[in-house]
């Protein structure tokens, strides 16, 4: 029926309709089909399709000039909404003019008012789809509490589903009545357990971010068929490379092995870098239980001391993992590699391997610093460690010229007692191997991206897009005016961006320049169009390296195995390949995120548990942002405390072009990446926020 509605206003082109010329258009001459009918108009309306005009007439949304974007609402009650059409500005949305609509809802708006050419003003007409339908939060009382609340909405519960409600339980809760009294309705689902529960914390950051912990029953059956060894498995259109000298490098913990290296010097003295892949793509099917999960999930999550796989356990760290002395299907990319970093041939093919080692970060490192004992123990590779760290200096050479940006960036580690509490927070060491690993992915990615961007054929693609030419222009400005630079180019390239960097680097304002120039960068995302990588300089990348952990990858092993392997290049197969990838882009993009935002709360509010043993005591810290409310401060360890602006001894001016807290009567500068001595003075563990105050 509501295909029919669309094909008939379709056909009216500019026409509006009342819902008896519809019926008769559609013949809907009973009581049912007329209530059919009514049923049909009533979702299209309410999935923004159609609307009435003035005169109570329907039509198509766009015919009436309405438009659709997401309200970005702020607390003082007005809004403003991004469209979907985004070389439209964003339209303000007053208060008055708001209706039920909450932060981040979708929305279907009607244009009031244009008082110059790229400023607007609106409407809502009607909400979409709603932002806010779950929320988790502690019960009290006969209402919820969410962690965070920031448009202090008040959120009711009216019924719950045969569940048995007490004060400071941690709720997840549907809400069922939306209201402009900023009173929600709710329904509770499920009690998740005690606010005092060991690991509480992490539980109500995986059901806030919806992260599916178990696996459903289809999947399960599925791994079951699943064989845990390839011993009797086809392996003829296989490439053997057992008794090849192939081992893996991961941290100590690592359990989901997804690469394994292996290195050689040719007679040319080129080397022959060999890349290998667990081939998840043999196990997971296109559209099986197990693919259709992968993609739900998008990527494994890492939460402090847990892990979320986006693969059942018996694939991530069984069958699929390249575990030592036992053989495992692989899709490798061995490349020829000149003595300037060039790609001179490479193979992609399908393969058997059996790596020798589960090496270590740490054991690697060891043996580069020519540690006797570990030199020893792991003869056998000894001469290819020392070769890929050779070669591995001659890739980030070659990065460098081509213009990659190469931010440091620290990682911490919480490391638990036997109770599960937090004990410590240490700085993840980055070694030698660690940076070896990584450029023998990068090259492996782009020779794979670059294969593909010349076969011109449907892929999917990781992009970083041009950074923010206006935040770039004041980040230079601001170079220019501590005297970093003479002049500001007129376009600014990625090698003015690495000269910048490195003259800065061990001087006052290296921390600035660093954060201004990363707030300038776009987000890299996945994307069926190839629009090249900024950050990393490359015209063609992709991430093939991965496919245990990361959906993407597991859909360029696919299309590898049916444009190379298979030759699948008929029109069907490409057209539905063309069909399927914005989907995925942006699927993959979404749950990225989502893994991101979760892995930070949780790292947030370990530390800021960390921190509770450290109430009164002082610290020396470095300024790491400034805001309009309060400066941030970054220990040594990572965590971040922020000293709110009311708490200074003295008024304080905010010279946000200069990133420059000044003190009105002292005359005293705070800047990013200042040492200064704080003290910490509140914690809270469930928001993860420290707040420190200056000594």
């Amino acid at each position: 029926m509501k295909n029919d509605i669309l094909a008939y206003m379709q056909k009216l082109n500019y026409k509006a309709s009342l819902t008896l010329d519809i019926s008769k258009a559609l013949s809907c001459q009973s009581k049912e089909s007329f209530q059919e009918l009514s049923k049909a108009l009533f979702e299209l309306e309410k999935e923004g399709l159609i609307a009435k005009n003035k005169k109570g007439k329907y039509n198509l949304v766009e015919r009436l000039g309405l438009l659709k974007g997401t309200i970005d609402l702020k607390v003082a009650g007005y809004g403003f909404i991004a469209l979907d059409d985004t070389s439209h500005p964003d339209v303000f949305i007053p208060r008055n003019a708001v209706g039920d609509a909450f932060d981040k809802d979708y929305c279907l708006i009607r244009i009031t008012r244009e008082s110059s050419k790229d400023r607007f003003e609106g409407e809502i007409v009607r909400v979409i789809k709603r932002n806010l339908n779950i929320i988790i939060g502690e019960y009290f009382q006969g209402a919820i509490f969410p962690k965070n609340n920031p448009q202090e909405l008040v959120f009711k519960v009216k019924k719950n589903k045969d569940v048995y409600l007490l004060d400071h339980s941690l709720v997840k809760a549907k809400v069922i009545k939306y209201s402009k009294n900023q009173i929600l309705d709710c329904e509770v689902l499920e009690v998740l357990g005690k606010m005092s529960d060991p690991g509480i914390d992490i539980i109500e950051v995986i059901n806030k971010h919806e992260l599916s912990v178990d696996f459903p029953d289809d999947v399960k059956n599925e791994v079951k068929s699943i064989p845990s060894a390839i011993d009797k498995e086809p392996i003829k259109d296989h490439h053997d490379l057992t008794n090849e000298i192939i081992f893996t490098i991961d941290g100590d913990d690592t359990k989901d092995i997804d690469d394994a290296i292996s290195l050689s010097k040719l007679k040319n003295n080129n080397y022959k870098l060999g890349v290998h892949i667990a081939d998840v793509s043999y196990y997971v099917k296109k559209d099986s239980p197990l693919d259709k999960e992968a993609f739900d999930r998008g990527t494994s999550v890492y939460l402090a001391d847990r892990v979320i796989p986006m693969l059942p356990r018996e694939l991530s760290n069984g069958i699929c993992s390249l575990n030592p002395q036992v053989k495992r299907f692989a899709i490798s990319c061995e490349m020829e590699i000149n003595s300037s970093g060039e790609v001179v041939f490479y193979e992609i093919f399908p393969s058997v391997i059996k790596s020798m080692h589960q090496m270590t970060y740490k054991n690697v490192n060891l043996m580069l610093e020519k540690n006797q004992e570990k030199l020893e123990e792991y003869k056998d590779i000894k001469d290819t460690v020392f070769i890929m760290q050779e070669l591995a200096k001659i890739l980030k050479d070659t990065r460098d010229k081509m213009g990659s940006i190469n931010f440091e960036t620290i990682e911490p580690k919480i490391i638990f007692d036997e109770q599960g509490k937090v004990k410590d927070i240490v700085i993840r060491n980055r070694g030698i191997s660690e940076n070896i690993i990584e450029e023998f992915m990068l090259v492996a990615n782009q020779v794979i991206a670059t294969h593909m961007t010349n076969l011109k054929l449907p892929f999917i693609y990781r992009i970083h897009e041009q950074p923010d030419a206006e935040k770039l222009m004041m980040l230079f400005s601001l170079a220019k005016e501590l005297g970093y630079i003479t002049s500001i180019p007129k376009k600014i390239t990625h090698i003015d961006l690495q000269k910048l960097l490195a003259k800065v680097e061990d001087t006052k304002y290296e921390k600035v320049i660093n954060t201004m120039m990363l707030r300038s960068m776009a987000k890299a995302k996945y994307s069926e169009n190839n629009e090249g990588h900024y950050g990393l300089a490359f015209d063609n990348y992709t991430h093939f390296t991965s496919p245990i952990r990361r959906y993407p990858d597991l859909i360029v092993h696919r299309y590898i195995r049916d444009y190379i392997f298979l030759k699948k290049l008929d029109k069907e197969s490409l057209s539905i390949k063309e069909q399927e990838l914005p989907g995925i882009g942006l699927q993959t993009s979404k749950t990225e995120r989502n893994a991101m935002l979760s892995e930070r709360e949780v790292m947030d509010m370990k530390k800021a548990e960390y921190m509770e043993n450290y109430i009164g005591v002082e610290f020396e810290g470095v300024v790491s942002s400034l805001t309009r409310f309060g400066m941030f401060v970054e220990l040594p360890n990572t965590v971040e405390g922020l000293i709110h602006i009311s708490t200074f001894p003295e008024a304080i001016d905010f010279i946000e072009d200069k990133m420059i807290y000044l003190g009105i009567s002292s005359r005293i500068e705070y800047t990013i990446g200042m040492i200064i001595k704080v003290k910490c003075t509140k914690v809270d563990k469930l928001l993860g926020r420290v707040d420190f105050a200056l000594v």
